[in-house]
């Protein structure tokens, strides 16, 4: 098994329920929407999903994150797109040896034609127009339903409202294409989907993804065997309370746990090792930490009002001169950089434990 903590992983633990959710809202023909902090495994559940669809529908994947501009992310879509019918590497091989390609994957001439045509275009609307059109032009020409993944699609907002709108009035005709967004800025991603003066507000089914269930989290790790080490049933407790249901956490733990134990040549993962793991966890990511407190800490009362959530000791007596409209506002702001989550707990839990560490 890969413990991979940090990278894409396949490892989908105790989200049966989304899993079953988001499949059936693709059968149905209903578009989705995701919105989850970071790390929180967002990629790997709709891929889990999509890996499993792959003989009954055209799979379409695009991170909205790795493209610099508006052209760059229509290159992206073809690309993706010709990939969904057994085509990599398109746009390479279309600007170098366009024939290469029909020989290679045994393409009609205006399969490839309709991808070229679409990268020779100079007016940068048309070619949003064309690429985004390509979607609904290839499943009707194959006569297969098309599922096509954005991910971080926050991100879309960086081009532009404009880019925005011309997607929504292009995605609203296609019928034979089921779209499916993900993203973690949570203020960005409401904005889109959830205001109703925007172009995308009920486009989609909304599913707000939160944190493990604590005890599919334990049951995972006490099944766990990593190259023979075990973790005792101590450790596979310590981990959850300490990893608070964090997917990525959870992994990253897991892993740093199990190096050291590796190391002292054990048998089984301890609590030892465990908080040899927490101490390491912490030591690496201390600037960003650091970093992140520095910038709620700058607005007045914020950084007060988190270590009031968290549970540290101050002075009450400072924050009673808060206007409580003003206290709501700070929630939000907290809320909308996901340094809390909804219930209005902290999202992070080492950033949690690195407060309570280092910041009196």
């Amino acid at each position: 098994m890969r413990i991979n903590a940090g990278g894409l992983s396949s490892i989908v633990i105790g989200r049966e329920k989304e899993i079953s959710t988001i499949k059936t809202y693709i059968e149905l023909g209903q578009h989705c929407t995701l919105i989850a902090p970071r790390r929180y495994g967002k990629t790997t559940l709709v891929n889990n999903v999509l890996s499993a669809l792959e003989k009954d529908y055209l799979i379409v994947k695009i991170d909205i994150f790795s493209a610099s501009s508006v052209r760059e992310l229509c290159n992206l879509l073809i690309d993706a797109v010709y990939h969904s019918i057994g085509v990599t590497g398109f746009i390479k091989d279309a600007k170098e040896n366009i024939f290469d390609i029909l020989s290679r994957f045994k393409l009609e001439l205006e399969d490839v034609k309709i991808g070229y045509d679409i990268l020779k275009e100079q007016d940068e609307n048309e070619m949003i127009n064309k690429a985004f059109s390509l979607t609904e032009t290839f499943a009707k020409k194959h006569k297969k339903k098309m599922v096509v993944f954005f991910d971080e699609f926050g991100d879309i907002h960086r081009f532009g409202n404009d880019l925005i709108k011309k997607l929504r009035s292009y995605f609203q005709q296609h019928s034979e294409v089921i779209y499916i967004f993900a993203g973690s800025q949570s203020s960005v991603m409401n904005n889109i989907f959830l205001q109703k003066d925007n172009a995308f507000f009920n486009f989609a089914a909304i599913m707000k993804l939160g944190k493990l269930p604590l005890s599919k989290v334990k049951e995972f790790i006490e099944q766990l065997v990593i190259q023979d080490v075990k973790f005792t049933q101590e450790a596979s407790a310590q981990i959850t309370e300490i990893t608070k249901g964090h997917p990525f956490y959870m992994m990253k733990l897991i892993q740093e746990s199990f190096v050291f134990a590796v190391i002292e040549k054990a048998e089984a993962v301890s609590e030892l090792h465990i908080n040899s793991g927490v101490d390491k966890i912490l030591d690496d990511n201390n600037s960003y930490f650091e970093n992140e407190w520095n910038n709620i800490n700058n607005k007045k009362y914020k950084g007060l009002l988190l270590k009031q959530i968290i549970g540290i000791k101050i002075d009450e007596t400072t924050l009673k001169d808060m206007n409580p409209s003003y206290r709501s506002q700070l929630q939000k702001e907290l809320i909308d950089e996901s340094v809390l989550d909804d219930s209005k707990k902290v999202v992070d839990p080492f950033m949690e434990l690195w407060l309570s560490r280092n910041v009196l």
